[in-house]
């Protein structure tokens, strides 16, 4: 006859069991209970503040809930992946991604493990890189700047916004598959490598889409050569995309933003958040928002896609930025 002690062990643990296989659900029906949680690894008023902000807004509309911002700068992001993981894996406390994700455990080192740690919820935005040369100056298009820093000693002067920027990752891009030689020259943001450009200073910058290069494009002081991507910009549709313009696939660059949590978060509450990213990328006014960033609004299917991206992603610029030697400044 079975031990009654052991028949009672066996009976609780089916018990066990039997909550935690409802408990999941039951979690993701009420959530989000309390205020949620973005945050931002960069300062107020940047690109990435603006379009963080104006996901909260639209996800606050619908969930029920209030969505607030709480920006943490610092350590190229990493000051907010450290916030996020230091907080319950319940839905309630969000990362706003972005490609520094994919770049600093090759520039810096993490202590986290980006695969395991991080649970990619959505991508949102698909921000566009663009070769640039001055208004005023000679170069027409991307061929004109590889021709001339071929036949410059040192090769052409080509700016970014930054020591393992997009911008830094495009010049090593170009420049390693067209065999050809530049002098990077790194500027504190994207706003001086855009001054840098219009003076003269450097022949050649590589920035992301923004509302203020916007305006200098439509006034016609910084001119562009191409978008470094297969396809033209829906943000910029006049300007012509690197496959058009004979550049191969190896060149091509977009930076990024999404929606990520904590490792662990239960995937009923990743699944109902990534419903309610996706709602909120879809008003008018968030695409309105992304319009005037110079930004795309791109989701993605299901979380699992937008995880499949983010480790695409890691492999690629570990791989490039190891090759290259890229040091933070």
């Amino acid at each position: 006859m079975p031990n009654k002690p052991l028949r009672t062990s066996f009976a609780l643990m089916v018990t066990a069991l039997a909550c935690a296989a409802t408990a999941l659900p039951a979690a993701a029906q009420t959530w989000p209970d309390k205020t949620v949680t973005l945050v931002v690894g960069f300062p107020p008023g940047g690109a990435l503040d603006t379009i963080g902000r104006a996901l909260a807004e639209e996800m606050s509309k619908s969930l029920g809930q209030k969505v607030i911002v709480d920006n943490k700068p610092g350590a190229g992001g990493n000051l907010a992946v450290t916030a996020v993981l230091n907080a319950p894996a319940d839905g309630h406390t969000l990362l706003l991604a972005a490609i520094n994700l994919a770049t600093a455990p090759a520039l810096s080192g993490v202590r986290y493990d980006p695969k395991v740690d991080l649970t990619m919820v959505s991508q949102i935005t698909s921000v566009p890189v663009l070769m640039l040369t001055s208004g005023k100056g000679k170069l027409n298009t991307p061929a004109d700047a590889i021709a001339a820093s071929k036949a410059t000693e040192g090769g052409l002067k080509m700016g970014s916004g930054g020591i393992g920027t997009s911008g830094h990752l495009a010049i090593e891009l170009l420049t390693r598959s067209q065999k050809i030689t530049a002098l990077h020259v790194p500027y504190k943001g994207g706003a001086a490598a855009n001054m840098a450009v219009i003076s003269g200073e450097v022949d050649v910058i590589y920035d992301l889409g923004s509302g203020s290069l916007k305006s200098f494009l439509e006034a016609g002081t910084i001119r562009p050569l191409a978008v470094m991507q297969e396809a033209r910009s829906g943000a910029l549709p006049d300007v012509k995309s690197a496959k058009e313009l004979g550049l191969p696939a190896d060149t091509y660059i977009r930076s990024w933003q999404g929606i990520a949590v904590k490792g662990g978060t239960p995937k009923p509450i990743v699944d109902k958040l990534h419903k309610a990213v996706l709602a909120a990328a879809d008003t008018p006014a968030f695409r309105a928002r992304a319009w005037q960033l110079a930004s795309d609004v791109v989701t993605s299917k299901t979380p699992a896609d937008f995880q499949r991206f983010h480790d695409a992603e890691l492999e690629r610029w570990t791989t490039v930025i190891k090759a290259a030697g890229i040091k933070p400044q």
